[in-house]
């Protein structure tokens, strides 16, 4: 495990997975592990995906979900096979490996004072291919979410608690509150181009969960809803809000993504092109529960306007431009 910190911040990195389980700002977990990651029998278990039985915190996804085009492990070899490190220091760290259609290199970094996560993955694609960041995050009390969605999606899931097949303008009704009873759900928010956001306001931990993409970059954020719905391992899974940025075709798979789609149909595009791409994301806590309702960045600072008073954090504004 590679141990990164600066001051207010920590996290640490997994080479054999290329997951980050372990992410603390201000002291408080951001992220969640699976608990069976210290369980032998899982860990022996070669029937479950390798990317199954190591997750945890976030991870990148290239392609996102089943892989009905190539064939090859859910979320492709980036979230199921051991990476190469390139380069390690205190607070920052560069490290890459091969996909199946290409090759990905990820740098994440820490600064002093700062509660962000910032991550950059350049991949150099020879097909396309779909791409997702994956973190997720746990609400021990349950949570609200805003964001600024022009669309919304849900699919066909397990346990929903939402309605399926449906779209709306902006939120789904229901979706911005998270269940309270038993549910596996997935929806799609689709956004404008531009800096998108999706939050989270956590109730038991009194903070807010922000990630931070561009939206000409990753037109879509995955939102999967797991509480305590599934069997066997799975049942550990409660409370857990995945905020997947993502430029996929939500839930109905890569070749989905590589043909015609819902998401497609909402006009934007559902796979990276060949060629060179540098997605820039950021994961950051603030504390205190809100809905964010803007996000204004600047070189040195980053401010979320509330509705009320707004909250500004030291920020590299210089790692979205």
């Amino acid at each position: 495990m590679i141990q990164l910190a600066a001051s207010g911040i920590r996290a640490a990195w997994e080479p054999s997975s290329g997951h980050l389980p372990l992410l603390e700002i201000g002291g408080a977990p951001v992220l969640w592990a699976a608990p069976w990651r210290g369980d032998t029998d899982v860990q022996s278990d070669a029937a479950i995906p390798y990317v199954d039985r190591r997750l945890g915190g976030t991870f990148v996804c290239a392609p996102f979900g089943r892989d009905d085009v190539d064939d090859g492990p859910p979320h492709g070899a980036c979230a199921n096979a051991p990476w190469h490190l390139h380069r390690a220091a205190p607070a920052s760290l560069t490290a890459g490996r091969a996909l199946a259609r290409g090759h990905i290199t990820a740098t994440l970094a820490l600064r002093d004072e700062h509660p962000v996560l910032y991550q950059t993955h350049v991949l150099e694609l020879d097909a396309p291919t779909t791409f997702a960041h994956h973190p997720i995050v746990p609400l021990a009390g349950g949570g609200r979410l805003s964001g600024n969605p022009r669309a919304s999606l849900t699919f066909a899931a397990e346990a929903p608690v939402l309605e399926q097949g449906a779209r709306a303008e902006g939120w789904i009704h229901g979706l911005r509150d998270y269940p309270t009873g038993l549910a596996e759900d997935f929806a799609t928010l689709v956004h404008a181009p531009g800096l998108a956001w999706t939050a989270v306001a956590r109730a038991a931990e009194d903070d807010t969960i922000i990630m931070l993409k561009r939206a000409e970059q990753l037109p879509a954020t995955n939102l999967w809803l797991s509480n305590g719905a599934r069997s066997g391992m799975w049942r550990a899974a409660r409370g857990l809000l995945g905020i997947e940025d993502a430029i996929c075709a939500g839930a109905e798979g890569f070749a989905a993504a590589l043909g015609e789609s819902r998401v497609g149909a909402e006009g934007v595009p559902t796979a990276l092109p060949p060629g060179r791409h540098a997605i820039v994301h950021a994961i950051v806590r603030v504390p205190g529960r809100h809905d964010i309702a803007g996000v204004t960045l600047a070189p040195d600072r980053a401010t979320f306007d509330t509705g009320g008073a707004p909250v500004t954090i030291p920020f590299d504004g210089g790692h979205f431009a």
